[in-house]
């Protein structure tokens, strides 16, 4: 766990309580802490850090109960919730956006007025990008990655998002590139689990640079940081998903594995999938 600084749990609890952000959507699990202020932004208390692809579910919880105990603080404390809430990971954007949408009904039901902890969702990509686009001096591409040889992509000069998030495979990047400003500075998963296709393209292209792997995951004070901007609401979530999932695209094949037709699985999927309320 990193800590700001813990003297800050002896602190007075007024202001505006506590904000959660969580961040499931790539391999690096990522949880942080803050105390919210009169100024609209939150201090930075606390932050946990895993990298566990596929294992979200495993550490979620838990580490928001260590982050709190951590820090002598209580769940009730929390008054906003703020989740990545895609394009990433399917398993950990479920995850994530499970654990926000949970605590937040259940700090409405132990709550005297009913009222829980508010809620809202980060894109993925603009978190990817947010440093970057703060210090470099051109366009950043933040990409992450989308499997089946595609990445999910989107361009920001400054604070401004060039183009929507948007799946692109790794066939049509030069005419993908050939649309974005110059010069053009790439990061994120996406970049380096297809390295060789983008440095291919780079040497070709010295308006390209490719950003060191430190910038691939954004840092917990982005993340906080990020998250006091967002614009929250009393939910539901949604998930930014941009493709179909791999279960969707299988679902004969599981179906019949299971013993299923494909029309019990597809409602089976259709329940498992729909938006909670």
């Amino acid at each position: 766990m990193t800590c700001a600084d813990c003297s800050n749990s002896q602190a007075p609890h007024g202001l505006g309580g506590l904000l959660l952000a969580l961040n499931g959507a790539d391999e690096r699990l990522q949880l942080a802490l803050g105390r919210l202020d009169a100024d609209g932004g939150a201090e930075f208390l606390a932050a946990q850090e895993w990298n566990v692809p596929g294992q979200s579910v495993r550490f979620l919880a838990p580490g928001v109960r260590q982050l709190l105990d951590g820090l002598g603080l209580g769940a009730g404390e929390i008054r906003r919730i703020a989740c990545v809430h895609g394009p990433g990971s399917f398993t950990g954007l479920r995850m994530s956006l499970a654990l926000a949408e949970g605590l937040a009904a259940g700090l409405a039901a132990g709550s005297s007025d009913g009222k829980g902890a508010l809620l809202a969702g980060i894109g993925h990509l603009e978190l990817l990008a947010s440093e970057a686009a703060e210090t470099c001096p051109g366009a950043v591409l933040a990409l992450a990655w989308s499997r089946r040889g595609q990445v999910y992509a989107q361009a920001f000069q400054g604070t401004s998002a060039l183009i929507p998030p948007q799946v692109v495979h790794l066939n049509e990047l030069p005419a993908f590139l050939a649309t974005l400003p110059r010069p053009l500075f790439v990061l994120g998963g996406g970049l380096r689990r297809n390295l060789p296709v983008f440095e291919e393209l780079a040497a070709n292209d010295p308006s390209l640079r490719l950003l060191h792997r430190d910038w691939d995951a954004p840092r917990p004070q982005t993340l906080l940081s990020l998250a006091a901007r967002a614009h929250f609401g009393s939910g539901p979530l949604e998930p930014v998903y941009l493709r179909a999932s791999d279960a969707e695209d299988n679902l004969a094949a599981i179906a019949a594995g299971r013993g299923l037709t494909q029309s019990e699985a597809q409602a089976i999927l259709s329940r498992g999938s729909r938006t909670l309320s």
